[in-house]
């Protein structure tokens, strides 16, 4: 039986932060990146997220060149180079990291987490302080089967509480039992029942991240997912995100219609609800 770990008693930022020990990196980590920059090494940020992001906010210092401007654009050797992108899983940082090193004199390596990593670790940036207009990001079923999972943590609101086993039934007439089994669906990724416990956490601490994992809220459209992601933001967790149609995108694997809830071809004119 799976040892789980309760930490409900933790402020939300503290208790998300320990999940960061079952994903593992392969670029700088938010700490790495701190460490350099405080030292005084020379190094380069480019951050590669649309203009309008850059513009609400960013690493001080970074350079904003979009990621579908990097191949054209023509760059001295800068040497060591971060790249910083979204950190939400919408985005393809690898090809900016590839396209940066096939140029001459760069030597570039991601950002883990990008800049919501960096937020949440509390990095100084240039976003203006005080309340800021809410931005819950979304997530496509699609989008979330080409994210690296081993940056992922999936956490699991279908079943906790009888409003969400009461929204199954009435909006897809099948059991709880009938849930997409998130374990199939994504072979390999880290499932908790809720940002503030996991099971089986036993990691040693060489294969501890220094960066927050990316956290997708999944219910089952019943606002759950919602709900938990802006206590997360409240409390300075922003690498999160909320599958968009929740439990019905998964049953349909992301298409239009109800193939996988018996109902055979059927399908619906619109896009997923």
């Amino acid at each position: 039986m799976k040892k789980i770990i309760n930490y409900a008693g933790l402020p939300a930022v503290a208790a998300v932060w320990l999940l960061a020990g079952v994903c593992q990196g392969h670029g700088a980590t938010v700490a790495d990146l701190q460490k350099r920059l405080a030292e005084g090494k020379p190094v380069t940020i480019i951050d590669v997220r649309p203009n309008e992001l850059y513009r609400n906010g960013h690493i001080e210092g970074a350079i904003n060149i979009p990621a579908n401007l990097l191949s054209a654009k023509k760059l001295p050797a800068l040497g060591q180079v971060i790249v910083c992108a979204e950190g939400l899983g919408r985005d393809k940082v690898e090809e900016s990291v590839n396209c940066l090193n096939g140029k001459t004199g760069i030597q570039a390596e991601a950002l883990d987490g990008g800049f919501a990593a960096w937020e949440t670790a509390q990095g100084g940036n240039t976003r203006p302080m005080g309340l800021q207009p809410e931005s819950l990001v979304h997530i496509t079923y699609d989008q979330l089967k080409t994210t690296k999972l081993t940056d992922v943590v999936l956490v699991d609101l279908r079943r906790n509480s009888p409003a969400t086993r009461q929204s199954v039934n009435s909006a897809t007439n099948v059991s709880e039992a009938a849930l997409t089994d998130l374990s199939k669906e994504f072979p390999g990724a880290v499932i908790s029942p809720s940002p503030f416990s996991l099971a089986g956490a036993k990691q040693s601490s060489a294969n501890r991240r220094e960066s927050a994992p990316l956290l997708v809220l999944i219910d089952t459209g019943n606002g759950i997912a919602e709900e938990t992601a802006r206590s997360l933001q409240a409390n300075g967790y922003r690498r999160v995100v909320i599958l968009a149609g929740g439990e019905q995108a998964l049953a349909r694997q992301g298409q239009p219609g109800l193939q996988r809830m018996g109902l055979g071809s059927v399908m619906t004119s619109g896009a997923d609800h």
